[in-house]
């Protein structure tokens, strides 16, 4: 009788235990499975001993290992061809082999149409922009610079736009021509000169938020941008301006 030897002590993850067809042989029955170690999968052949086979006096299980191979493997490699079954290399196929090819052909679809994708490029080139425009606040660019960015943005091919029939105007109450967001806006840029002018001074090491300057700050940032009801960026939100965080 052909004895298997039992697999050494190796670190191990079970994926799934999956069954070939069994084989028996003088009593042994024998059963492959997978196990995950790290990035490759781990093959052995799991027997079974029933009582009585040998003499022995009670059924135990011993294990074979047999080889291994990357999880991400999309066909048999050729150092398992001669030592697996054909039932075994089935297992592979249903297990490894087949999801490792859908798994591939996904990520290549997704890397041609990334590569094809204008918008993306587009987003990403308006939040530089804006990062752009914010610093040029510390240090003016020169107007080449900007001009060749326009220039770049007249090439892009845009969806015309359909023209809808015109819609009869509703008349509305008069709003009034002063523009609250550009006060607003004004209002802060004036208020960032004015502290860095050494208006309020320099917060001391101690105690910073029982001064003026941080009690005015913190009012602010909750008018402004606050969790509450009554934040400027709630009201946005409602209308539709601004995105709900998480959203």
């Amino acid at each position: 009788m052909r004895k298997i030897a039992p697999a050494g002590n190796h670190p191990h993850v079970p994926i799934r235990l999956v069954t070939t067809r069994c084989i028996t042989c003088h009593q042994w029955i024998v059963h492959m499975h997978l196990k995950l170690r790290g990035n490759r999968a781990m093959l052995y052949r799991s027997s079974w001993i029933p009582k009585g086979t040998s003499g022995n006096t009670h059924g135990y299980s011993i294990q074979q290992f047999v080889g291994s191979l990357p999880v991400d493997s999309p066909k048999l490699p050729a150092d398992l061809a001669d030592v697996l079954s054909v039932e075994e290399v089935s297992l592979l196929e249903a297990r490894v082999f087949q999801p490792a090819r859908l798994a591939a052909d996904k990520a290549k679809r997704f890397a041609e149409q990334h590569e094809a994708d204008p918008v993306w490029r587009l987003d990403e080139a308006t939040r530089l922009t804006l990062e752009a425009a914010s610093r040029s606040q510390q240090g003016a660019v020169p107007n080449a610079k900007v001009a060749a960015v326009q220039s770049a943005l007249a090439n892009v091919r845009t969806i015309v736009q359909m023209q809808t029939p015109p819609i009869t105007s509703v008349q509305l109450p008069e709003l009034s021509k002063v523009d609250p967001l550009k006060e607003l806006l004004a209002a802060i840029q004036a208020a960032r000169r004015a502290v860095l002018d050494g208006r309020y001074g320099t917060a001391p090491s101690e105690g910073v938020r029982s001064t003026y300057a941080y009690k005015m700050w913190a009012d602010i940032f909750e008018a402004v941008g606050g969790s509450g009801g009554s934040s400027l960026m709630n009201a946005l939100q409602t209308k539709g301006f601004a995105k709900t965080r998480g959203k």
